[in-house]
């Protein structure tokens, strides 16, 4: 079956509105959490129908899993994935930078804090954020963690509160120096911070 000339640009309208009412989500699930954002306020805030967003998104939670997984990844938001513990640290100095991420107003860590009171949405966060710790782990060279590797697991989760600290402190407080702090000047504290946690031990090096 041919597309008519007529159905590209439709199509293209939607996959458009469709970003746009993820990007709108996202920025309202971050800055203000699941409970307090709304389905009606997103829409107004694309300029659509309510019932657009039920069509795509099936209800408030689809649309928060839809928002979260096309949020960056917390690491690589470019797709390429740090491959060793100096590349992670670069990363992270770029994730953590003052004005990182100006499509949602704030870090989009944040948009996992803040609780629902809905035990799948919160069941969503809590996935994100084991991954987040997993995501370190092989970022840093050691391979994946097996089932019973707490310890490193615990080092990988100790770097996520640490990136989720920036967020929150920044956000919440504005402590400066921390506020506007650029890649550049966070790149050599959090190499020390990455090697300090991840680094082997000297008798597997």
């Amino acid at each position: 079956m041919e597309t008519s000339e007529a159905d590209g640009p439709r199509r293209r309208d939607a996959a458009a509105t469709r970003q746009a009412l993820l990007e709108a989500a996202s920025s309202r699930f971050t800055r203000l959490g699941y409970d307090r954002t709304t389905l009606r306020d997103v829409a107004a805030d694309v300029g659509v129908n309510l019932a657009l967003i039920k069509r795509y998104f099936d209800s408030k939670e689809g649309l928060f899993k839809a928002a979260l997984a096309s949020t960056p990844r917390f690491l690589g938001r470019d797709e390429k994935f740090p491959q060793d513990r100096e590349g992670l640290a670069e990363a992270l100095s770029h994730q953590l930078s003052a004005g990182a991420w100006p499509e949602f107003g704030e870090h989009p860590v944040l948009m996992l804090l803040r609780g629902s009171g809905d035990e799948r949405v919160d069941a969503l966060r809590h996935k994100a954020l084991d991954e987040f710790g997993r995501q370190i782990l092989e970022a840093s060279g050691g391979g994946p963690a097996g089932e019973d590797d707490d310890e490193r697991l615990l080092r990988a989760q100790l770097l996520v509160a640490l990136g989720v600290g920036v967020a929150v402190v920044r956000s919440a407080v504005g402590l400066r120096p921390l506020r506007d702090a650029t890649a550049g000047q966070l790149a050599a504290p959090l190499r020390e911070i990455v090697d300090a946690l991840l680094a082997p031990p000297a008798d597997e090096r």
